[in-house]
């Protein structure tokens, strides 16, 4: 497998992206990696309040895992070096040329959330919004965070989380396999309040609220940060 060496694209640092022709075409991603901004757009507006307490809080260098196409990436305004993770290669192609415009200095990485290629104590602040409930191993990606953060930095996270009352989770169940199926991962049953939980913070705050998009169902979700 051909495998992209590190190179600078303006101001855009790139490692460990890879690509091959022969690399097997997966169609659900394809697909979900070129809807997802304009699926996105729909529920943006309640969604930017969230990013600002999350993203637009991180100081320092900063790690996001899982960067999607970039949403955050405009947030990031107290940041003085940005390093961006996004394993999947559909949201590669989006990403690149969003961060190569970008003001600051971008590193963009290919790992997952399990195996951060960094040492103990790199990152000012780490960020996760909305990604827990798609990566393969919570707890994994939950202690890597924590791992890279620097004494006294900040783990930023904002996330949908399971339902507390029976007729939710109920609900979430019933829904979970063809929710899966349609964002190609996305679980709705994950108690990331436990993996977060775990984690050996100095300090933790932690906000629950309904999301609603303006239908009877509401989804969970939590905001806020673990300090080390």
């Amino acid at each position: 497998m051909k495998q992209y060496g590190i190179y600078r694209l303006e101001d855009v640092t790139i490692k460990n992206f890879e690509k091959s022709p022969d690399e097997k075409f997966i169609l659900s991603k394809w697909l979900f990696a070129e809807w997802y901004d304009f699926l996105n757009s729909v529920v943006e507006p309640k969604v930017i309040p969230h990013r600002k307490l999350t993203a637009g809080m991180c100081t320092g260098s900063v790690l996001e895992i899982g960067a999607g196409t970039g949403a955050n990436l405009e947030y990031l305004t107290r940041a003085n070096k940005i390093t961006l993770s996004e394993p999947d290669k559909y949201m590669q192609r989006k990403l690149e040329p969003l961060a190569s415009t970008y003001s600051k200095p971008v590193e963009l990485i290919g790992n997952t959330g399990e195996s951060l290629p960094f040492r103990d104590n790199s990152f000012d602040s780490v960020l996760t919004t909305l990604v827990l409930c798609m990566v393969q191993d919570v707890d994994k990606v939950t202690k890597e965070a924590f791992r890279v953060l620097k004494p006294g930095g900040r783990y930023y996270f904002y996330e949908h989380v399971v339902a507390e009352k029976f007729t939710g989770r109920l609900l979430q169940k019933i829904l979970d396999p063809v929710w899966k199926w349609g964002t190609t991962g996305c679980h709705l049953q994950r108690d990331l309040i436990k993996s977060i939980k775990n984690l050996p913070y100095s300090k933790l705050c932690l906000s629950k609220f309904q999301f609603s998009l303006g239908i009877p169902i509401v989804i969970p979700n939590i905001i806020g940060y673990v300090e080390k």
